[in-house]
């Protein structure tokens, strides 16, 4: 996988050219996207983020106008790029908002899709990546799947972690899986707290994990606080860790797949990075007290129960063995 330069996003670009406010009714103020010799981004006279995409063929593939995002192919444009004016045929895709937090998050992510696609992909290739874009969009205004706190609790694993892209890649792809981390053979469980006593709630499945299959529970502390560590600082940091676009890319997705309404918010939304760290335990399942499932009466249906950790043993105590698991030694506690 190609390297890339990590000083230089998509949005610091956009807010480069945001600073300038130099676009006109004849040109439009662009600079190079990311990595990339032949596309460019640029800003609006309304200030909103705009790519132009170099195909390798004009097949008048079918514009999309859409509430937030906009599409045009084989456009002929004026773009101005420090101080030389031009004129060529581009792509344009265009997010229609002012939200500094979906530009970022759009000007990001549809760099690292330009980093991954052919150096000129055909405007077929282009529209099947824009479709996906879209499809993330299309979440924005629809009830958030996790709370902040709980996808900022399992972001800092990952962050904190020894092996960052082993545990993406082992991350849930729904967040309504089962648990947060499943490599096909071991599981990890997330649960953090903002009160005084470590207390979690499980769903009945959750403690009953498989026999074959080791399943740790992480249990983090958290404090909102005024001047913290928001989860765009996690995930910027853990993308400085990795070098793979296609972790990248799938970072991004869960993040706002998760958050959808929540994602214009979450900006604003600080915890306690070091207390998070210093309270950070794993206790093994097999040390929690659960409710057996035999002792459920047949038709009582989505148990939940909370458990109090206060007098269990986590794993570093007990001298658990984390390398006997790809998984578990990924983690850092």
């Amino acid at each position: 996988m190609t390297n890339k330069n990590f000083n230089q996003t998509g949005f610091n670009v956009f807010l480069e050219l945001k600073m300038r406010k130099s676009s006109s009714e004849d040109y439009i103020s662009v600079e190079s996207a990311p990595s990339s010799k032949f596309h460019k981004i640029g800003i609006s006279n309304e200030g909103y983020p705009l790519f132009f995409v170099k195909c390798n063929d004009l097949n008048n593939a079918i514009d999309i106008n859409l509430e937030l995002i906009s599409v045009l192919f084989s456009k002929d444009c004026n773009i101005k790029e420090g101080p030389n004016i031009s004129n060529n045929k581009f792509a344009i895709v265009l997010l229609k908002t002012i939200n500094t937090d979906l530009q970022r998050y759009f000007t990001d992510v549809f760099s690292i899709i330009l980093k991954k696609i052919n150096e000129l992909p055909s405007e077929m290739e282009l529209n099947s990546e824009v479709r996906k874009v879209i499809d993330l969009f299309s979440l924005i205004t629809k009830p958030a799947l996790k709370t902040v706190q709980g996808l900022w609790s399992e972001l800092l694993v990952i962050e904190k972690s020894l092996d960052p892209a082993y545990l993406i890649n082992s991350w849930h792809i729904s967040p309504n899986d089962k648990y947060d981390f499943n490599d096909s053979k071991d599981k990890i469980e997330v649960k953090s707290t903002n009160k005084a006593i470590r207390i979690h709630r499980f769903s009945l499945n959750q403690l009953n994990n498989n026999p074959g299959s080791g399943l740790l529970i992480i249990s983090i502390c958290v404090i909102e606080t005024g001047n913290g560590v928001s989860i765009f600082d996690l995930k910027e940091s853990i993308s400085n860790k990795i070098n793979n676009l296609d972790l990248e890319i799938k970072l991004n997705e869960i993040i706002f797949n998760t958050l959808r309404s929540e994602f214009k918010n979450a900006n604003s939304i600080f915890f306690d990075y070091q207390l998070g760290c210093d309270s950070l335990l794993a206790y093994d399942v097999n040390d929690i007290p659960k409710i057996n499932l035999n002792s459920i009466p047949q038709g009582v249906l989505n148990v939940k129960f909370d458990v109090d950790f206060t007098n269990l043993f986590d794993v570093v105590k007990k001298g658990y063995d984390l390398n006997k698991s790809l998984l578990f030694s990924a983690i850092q506690i």
